[in-house]
């Protein structure tokens, strides 16, 4: 009996079925108030934009962080004594799209309210682990193929797997970049392709083969 010791490999690449759509407020200004009042307005406007996608089917889940606002300093004539130049106020919407189709069109209206724009792609919870469990296989028969041709190389035959050895199963979920810009010109509207998600599994195996 000869005991071989292979490594097998599987990629795959699926089409993104969900968009999570992340758009970050930040509002600048010299008076405290105006920076909190549109922030408030932005935020308020594109909360209810995404509670309106998950009411119609278009979103499967939605996010809110809260409003935060910070005095901008700086130190003058380098003393320790700060000055405050002015209120920054920031918040971040997040809503997971499951129509692909109206992507851009999100991206389009987020970033012309005045949002700065990032996109994670993902798959769903079934089909990510629908996934994974075609790499596995797929990685414990290309392990197995490998064996298989060292021992024909000897003359023999793989007549056992003794043990196989996991070396984890990854997923590759990608950010759009770059950002969509709040500052986006009026005439150009957002571009967006859907991305592929890479799914990868490894494994070690261990094979006892026969003449």
């Amino acid at each position: 009996m000869t005991t071989i010791t292979a490594s097998g490999t599987s990629t795959s690449y699926t089409p993104a079925e969900r968009a999570t759509i992340r758009a970050r407020i930040s509002i600048e200004s010299p008076d405290r108030q105006r920076s909190v009042s549109i922030s408030t307005q932005l935020h308020t406007a594109l909360l209810a934009r995404a509670v309106q996608l998950r009411e119609h089917g278009d979103a499967t889940w939605h996010a809110a962080e809260p409003l935060s606002t910070a005095a901008q300093l700086r130190y003058p004539n380098g003393t320790n004594k700060p000055s405050v130049t002015s209120h920054l106020t920031t918040s971040t919407i997040s809503v997971k799209l499951a129509n692909l189709e109206i992507v851009a069109l999100i991206v389009d209206e987020f970033t012309r309210a005045g949002a700065e724009v990032t996109i994670d792609w993902a798959l769903t919870e079934a089909s990510k682990r629908e996934r994974e469990r075609e790499a596995r296989k797929a990685a414990v028969g290309d392990a197995r193929a490998v064996a298989e041709d060292y021992a024909s190389a000897l003359g023999e035959r793989i007549t056992e797997v003794v043990s196989i050895s996991d070396r984890g199963v990854s997923g590759t979920h990608y950010n759009a970049a770059p950002r969509f810009a709040a500052a986006m010109s009026s005439e150009a509207p957002a571009e967006v392709t859907i991305k592929e998600i890479t799914v990868s599994a490894s494994v070690e195996g261990i094979f006892a083969s026969h003449a």
